[in-house]
């Protein structure tokens, strides 16, 4: 799913590459919908990638990205707020942590992996509303979760990673955020 992202960045946000993204990442979702393709044991159930908040977030992102680039910012069919609804009710079971001080390559997954959940996060509030109470719980967990696991990984990732290595999170981060600017 994290590949839609990336291809949706390359493309600048055109509105072909949101739709492009946005099918690949709603056929991946139905995929894990599908008992055919996931472990009918493990539906519902922590192991189940569904279940999993940077898979929903991914899912809220490509949501959100839609209805602010090409839909006036509108949710008619309460898309964004069923996936802001899902991140957070898997957000406990979360693991957010960064690794070591000198770890950039976990701090670099965690950014790619974060960062378009934050954004999806950010661009739902807006969408449901910033003083609704799902708004409001947008706000909390980003401000008191994300927001510092992704400054942290950033910098882990700024000051290790040779200019050579792979920095895809970076460019993620880098991307995502100067949408919010």
């Amino acid at each position: 799913m994290w590949g839609a992202v990336t291809k949706c960045i390359r493309s600048e946000w055109s509105e072909e590459g949101v739709k492009d993204a946005e099918k690949f990442i709603e056929s991946v979702w139905q995929l894990l919908s599908d008992e055919r393709h996931v472990d009918r044991n493990a539906m519902g159930k922590e192991s189940d990638p569904k279940m999993r908040a940077e898979i929903v977030g991914v899912l809220l992102w490509i949501r959100g990205l839609r209805s602010t680039r090409l839909g006036d910012s509108k949710d008619p069919d309460a898309k964004v707020k069923r996936a802001a609804e899902m991140v957070l009710a898997t957000w406990k079971t979360a693991d957010k942590t960064i690794g070591e001080e000198k770890d950039w390559y976990d701090a670099n997954y965690k950014l790619m992996m974060w960062t378009p959940v934050w954004h999806g996060m950010t661009m739902a509030r807006k969408i449901v509303g910033e003083n609704s109470a799902l708004g409001r719980d947008l706000a909390n967990t980003i401000t008191l979760d994300l927001e510092p696991m992704l400054k942290k990984a950033q910098q882990i990732v700024s000051q290790h990673a040779g200019e050579d290595g792979t920095r895809r999170g970076l460019v993620v981060y880098d991307a995502l955020s100067k949408m919010t600017e």
